[in-house]
């Protein structure tokens, strides 16, 4: 088989893949799919959201300093942020996440894509992912 045809197959497995996903259950699995992510955008995007997360609770987190210590050194963070010209000490500043700072990582992660940030924020939502971060980010948009 040539890689061609290899490829064809592919496709055709995933979409196969994708009516046995249940897109209510995944929504964000589903649209990662959908927008053929690759897995380092997917990571870097979770390690950000991280980041948000805990700047987001810092003030009711004891163990934040920690957290924030631990993973600004992270080589693997680093060498990940860093293929898309994104700064860890960048993420883990102390002020609020925004969501014009995180439309601009997913400038940075998906920058030849067309990423619709109420969308994504979404599904991921929907998905239980950071729900609590993705209401905050989504008052910002509404604000807009």
């Amino acid at each position: 088989m040539n890689v061609e045809q290899e490829i064809r197959q592919l496709k055709y497995q995933i979409k196969l893949l994708k009516f046995m996903v249940n897109d209510d259950e995944f929504p964000f699995f589903m649209y990662a799919l959908d927008n053929e992510f690759e897995e380092t955008q997917v990571n870097a995007v979770m390690k950000i959201l991280s980041a948000f997360y805990y700047r987001l609770n810092e003030r009711n987190d004891n163990n934040f300093h920690s957290y924030h210590e631990l993973n600004k050194d992270d080589e693997s963070l680093k060498t990940l942020l860093k293929t898309y010209q994104i700064d860890t000490l960048e993420i883990y500043k102390t002020e609020l996440p925004s969501i014009s700072e995180f439309e601009h990582y997913l400038n940075c992660i998906y920058h030849n894509k067309e990423i619709n940030a109420k969308h994504f924020i979404l599904n991921l939502k929907r998905q239980s992912i950071y729900k609590e971060l993705c209401d905050y980010l989504l008052n910002q948009l509404e604000g807009h």
